[in-house]
């Protein structure tokens, strides 16, 4: 439930979804539109990643709700960073009407 409230928050802060689309993977002005955003959970080997799921006429991609860890082998906390992955694809503009 606090994940769901912290998205609320963030998107309203920005100002929608294509601001929050815009500011975390940028976006080429007038090659890209954002066609759908969703909250979902990506599965990894190491379990379920709940984040948003962005559809765009260039790019599908995902990004996470919370920054994952990355350790050292000796256990130290290295960094803490949101997990992100892009596939870029090309629409056609003829798909989109």
């Amino acid at each position: 439930m606090k994940g769901k409230l912290k998205l609320g928050t963030k998107i309203l802060k920005e100002g929608g979804w294509e601001n929050v689309f815009k500011q975390i993977f940028g976006q080429n002005e007038g090659e890209e539109q954002l066609l759908k955003a969703s909250q979902c959970y990506l599965s990894t080997t190491t379990g379920p990643i709940a984040g948003i799921l962005f559809i765009s006429t260039l790019k599908v991609a995902f990004c996470s709700d919370m920054p994952i860890a990355v350790h050292a082998p000796c256990g130290k906390l290295l960094i803490r960073w949101p997990y992100k992955v892009h596939i870029f694809i090309m629409i056609e503009s003829k798909l989109l009407r």
